[in-house]
């Protein structure tokens, strides 16, 4: 098939999938569907003041869902001045008619975040009273922002605003696009009303207010990461133009509205809200610039990466103690939201390693040089699918993680995602080249590279399993667990012939005479011109090129060529084709038999 092609076939696919009903894991799967940000779309019937008092539940009610909030542990509360807040609720109550429409939307926002996460730690994406909550919360916290014209700066719009993009993303099942559009508001937004600036430079602005917005662009930020990173768009939150100071170490007690200086900051060992918001953005701000750096036109040099991956790994020694990643055995005297924050922090970390090294896990084949960032790259996405195995068996009922966090839930799938590609492109590096080099190799290493990608496809079928029992509830995770089928066809034809058959020309290409990629070499290896036989992995496994694109305009990324392409820019979406007619039914007879590891299968 040529590569051009592409977009053609999967757009018909897209478009003819008719699923047999026998076939469970073909089912489209349940729920409403998403149809955007109700901020902007779903505002065509205006309330009154009177209207959206009205609307209100009673206040028993109400208290039920605002205490469930305020002791959730959720990131977005360090936006809350909980004795602040808890004292505007109280007033509230007394005289509602005389509260602003900011704080109305505020109060809103809060309901809605409180029944989402009742809904989603108890009864998943499911229609039922908790759901209609959700969504009517919603809609009038929506109205309530429309109506206070969210657009001026004003007190508590950026807060009710944040707990609107969130409970976007609790919304948003599979895609984020409609919350990537809201932050990009959100933060224009917030750069009109000065956040980005610190706030010593406004002397109109309280001691206690400036922490207070010190926080909300913290938020902001992170946020804005997270989903940037899963809708693959670059931050909108501009930190090269931003002197936002980080919010200090403190507790909400230590704070006082009346204050006219700040107290010191706690103890990084010490655990208050701040420290994991606080902790991942410094991961987050590493993580994004990795992406930035590797991802430019223009190739970085090879001692670039490796000054990089020494700040990585420095930055990883100045976590605090309390969020320092530990096993789940070694954690069970541990609340489950701090775990669940070791776990966040850790996975952006590791995909930091996967970002800045994953351009060499080919190359290392060409030039032994580049070793290091290949070992580098495999264990961090090692690291992540034992994490999401990990996670998974946790958060089963009864589990030690039964409620964590879920604003940050859809965000952390592309860290598995790629995970599982690395993995795959791997195992069939090593088929495909280690196990067929020209010069004879020892029995030992060879035992030893077989017996490691032995133990690669047995992670990369645990991972399977998993997307396969979630694949009923996301569209996202019914197309993952679908490309992870066609990398497993890969992987097992690889484990049963040993090595690739000779009969592709691409590896016999591949062994010619190199020199080290980056610090601006030049490159004299003759590279492959695909013959029109070639099968569409074989092509994006490792060049990630149309097929018809000749030899001699075709760079490895991290060459001096400015015309750079990363390995994973077609391969995923290639799978994604393969994947979109495979009937994951049939993966029933491909699992292991009686008497074979029956480990694999447990998540099915």
């Amino acid at each position: 098939m040529d590569l051009a092609s592409i977009a053609e076939v999967k757009a018909y696919l897209q478009h003819d999938q008719d699923p047999s009903p026998e076939e469970d894991l073909e089912e489209e799967p349940s729920g409403k569907q998403v149809s955007g940000p109700v901020l902007l779309l779903g505002n065509q019937i205006s309330s009154t003041g009177a209207d959206l008092l009205a609307a209100l539940p009673v206040r028993s009610v109400a208290d039920r869902l605002v205490s469930f909030y305020l002791n959730c542990k959720e990131s977005t509360l360090v936006i809350m001045h909980i004795p602040t807040f808890a004292k505007e609720y109280a007033e509230f109550w007394k005289k509602p008619e005389e509260a602003s429409i900011n704080w109305l939307a505020y109060l809103y926002s809060i309901l809605c975040s409180s029944t989402g996460l009742h809904l989603f730690s108890a009864s998943g994406r499911a229609d039922g009273d908790l759901a209609e909550a959700f969504d009517e919360y919603h809609r009038l916290a929506s109205q309530c922002l429309a109506r206070s014209d969210y657009t001026t700066p004003g007190r508590y719009k950026m807060e009710a605003l944040l707990l609107n993009i969130a409970s976007e993303i609790l919304r948003s099942s599979d895609t984020h696009i409609g919350p990537s559009v809201l932050l990009g508001l959100a933060t224009r937004l917030a750069m009109h009303s000065g956040y980005h600036r610190d706030p010593r430079h406004y002397g109109e602005i309280s001691v206690f207010d400036g922490e207070m917005r010190r926080r909300v662009w913290m938020c902001l930020s992170l946020l804005d990461h997270y989903i940037s990173l899963q809708a693959g768009l670059p931050p909108s939150t501009p930190q090269a133009q931003s002197d936002c100071e980080e919010p200090r170490n403190l507790n909400d007690n230590d704070l006082d509205p009346s204050a006219t200086a700040l107290p010191p900051s706690r103890p990084p060992g010490e655990k208050t809200p701040i420290l994991f918001p606080a902790t991942l953005n410094r991961v987050m701000f590493a993580c994004a610039d990795i992406i930035r750096r590797v991802s430019a036109v223009e190739s970085i040099p090879y001692r670039e990466v490796l000054r990089l991956d020494q700040n990585l790994h420095e930055l990883s020694g100045t976590i605090p103690p309390p969020l320092r990643f530990s096993p789940l055995a070694e954690s069970i005297a541990d609340a489950p939201s701090t775990i669940m924050d070791r776990y966040n922090i850790d996975l952006m970390y590791q995909k930091a390693r996967c970002d800045l090294h994953r351009r060499y896990l080919t190359q290392c084949r060409l030039d032994p040089a580049y070793a290091y960032s290949r070992r580098q790259c495999l264990d961090g996405a090692r690291t992540v699918l034992q994490h999401q195995s990990d996670i998974f068996d946790a958060s089963s009922p009864g589990g030690q993680l039964g409620y964590t966090s879920f604003f940050f839930a859809p965000c952390v799938i592309m860290h598995f995602r790629v995970a599982a590609m690395i993995v795959s492109l791997e195992i069939s590096c090593q088929s495909r080249y280690d196990l067929k080099q020209k010069q004879p190799m020892p029995s030992r290493a060879r035992q030893e590279i077989l017996a490691e990608r032995e133990q690669l496809s047995r992670e990369l079928e645990r991972s399977f399993n998993i997307w396969k029992h979630l694949s009923q509830k996301s569209n996202e995770a019914l197309k993952t667990a679908q490309a992870l089928h066609v990398m497993l066809k890969i992987a097992r034809t690889h484990l049963q012939h040993g090595a690739t058959p000779d009969s592709s020309p691409l590896e016999k290409n591949m062994h010619g005479p190199s020199q080290p990629l980056g610090d601006n070499a030049t490159t004299t290896q003759t590279h492959p011109t695909f013959p029109p036989d070639i099968t569409l992995l074989d092509a994006t496994f490792y060049l990630g090129q149309d097929a018809n694109i000749p030899a001699s305009s075709i760079q490895f990324a991290g060459s001096a060529s400015q015309h750079i392409t990363d390995i994973y820019d077609r391969y995923w979406d290639n799978l994604m084709l393969l994947g979109g007619d495979v009937s994951l039914s049939d993966m029933g007879s491909q699992m292991p038999g009686p008497g074979e590891d029956e480990r694999l299968c447990f998540y099915s």
